[in-house]
């Protein structure tokens, strides 16, 4: 007994699935199987997941920053309440809908 499983993927992307699983010897449909077979051996994801190289400048810094902070490598200033955390960054006073 078998089923049927769709999903709708950029059409680039499965070109490029599509030929790297044709280089492997394999189609797609049967590294789809490998995928979900080793998922459920393995009870998790079967592959380490990275984040994509693309990230900008902006998001990059804030990434190093958070790494630095979890260290303890440099100090974050923290906040009693998120009333006091608004004040410092001079944000708007927020809505009802998220008090």
């Amino acid at each position: 007994m078998t089923a049927t499983i769709q999903t709708r993927v950029d059409s680039k992307l499965k070109a490029k699935a599509d030929a790297l699983f044709a280089s492997m010897g394999l189609d797609t449909t049967t590294a789809i199987r490998l995928f979900l077979t080793q998922a459920v051996i393995q009870r998790k994801i079967p592959f380490e997941t990275v984040a994509p190289e693309e990230f900008n400048e902006e998001t990059t810094a804030a990434m190093e920053e958070a790494l630095a902070i979890s260290k303890g490598d440099i100090y974050a200033k923290r906040y009693d309440t998120f009333a006091e955390a608004m004040e410092d960054l001079k944000v708007a006073e927020p809505t009802a809908e998220y008090k």
